[in-house]
């Protein structure tokens, strides 16, 4: 029950957030003061309300594992042209959108140790490029999403017991927080992910049900 003006910086918004100084998106602009957003909790602790509830940090560190190796499934065997087509996402390609994904998971062991997550997606395209080929997008997906899911195997309950405080680019945000807002953000792309197979045609396994990942909640827009 909080009054708010959403802005479009793909539409009319654009003047304003130009002006504003191009503020990373999303951003609350509270009072003048421009905020950064990476998960809900930061926008209940700008506007002083309850925090939502998150489940424990092991379990949606699994879920994000699972996440990920769904998406390497869905993906395995796509020719580079099919990764390279633009989709509805902003016109952006399924391997851009997998360096979006599975980039984040590379930085997190590293922000569990030193509590310094510098996640940058606008520096997704120049990661990309490295990526020239099919098997080199899958080798990248697979590498990452083996070390991160040993990772989780190693520290176990371990991310409940113990949890820290860690800075990014979009302020500071609690260890489970920042695990819900990936596994949120896979989840959101693997969503895209399906859609764009099934409006090709494209012959794929069955997708992860999000449903059997408690307490997920997406927006009804896919794109």
């Amino acid at each position: 029950e909080v009054s708010f003006e959403s802005l479009d910086v793909r539409g009319d918004g654009e003047r304003r957030w130009i002006a504003m100084g191009r503020p990373i998106v999303p951003s609350l602009v509270v009072e003048g003061r421009i905020v950064p957003i990476l998960h809900v909790s930061q926008i209940a602790n700008v506007l002083g309300l309850p925090a939502p509830a998150r489940g424990d940090a092991s379990r949606l560190a699994v879920d994000t594992v699972d996440l990920l190796r769904a998406w390497i499934e869905l993906v395995r065997g796509l020719p580079v042209e099919e990764l390279c087509a633009p989709t509805p996402a902003r016109a952006r390609s399924l391997r851009n959108l997998t360096v979006n994904v599975v980039h984040p998971f590379e930085l997190l062991p590293e922000a569990w140790a030193t509590g310094v997550f510098p996640w940058r997606p606008e520096e997704d395209e120049l990661r990309e490029r490295e990526l020239r080929s099919a098997e080199h997008v899958i080798s990248y997906a697979e590498r990452t999403c083996e070390r991160w899911s040993a990772f989780v195997s190693e520290l176990g309950a371990e991310l409940d017991r113990r949890s820290r405080r860690v800075s990014s680019p979009r302020g500071e945000i609690d260890w489970p927080d920042l695990l819900d807002q990936q596994r949120l953000h896979v989840a959101f792309h693997y969503r895209q992910l399906v859609a764009v197979l099934d409006d090709r045609g494209l012959a794929h396994p069955l997708p992860l049900p999000l449903d059997l990942l408690a307490g997920l909640e997406l927006p009804a827009e896919v794109f």
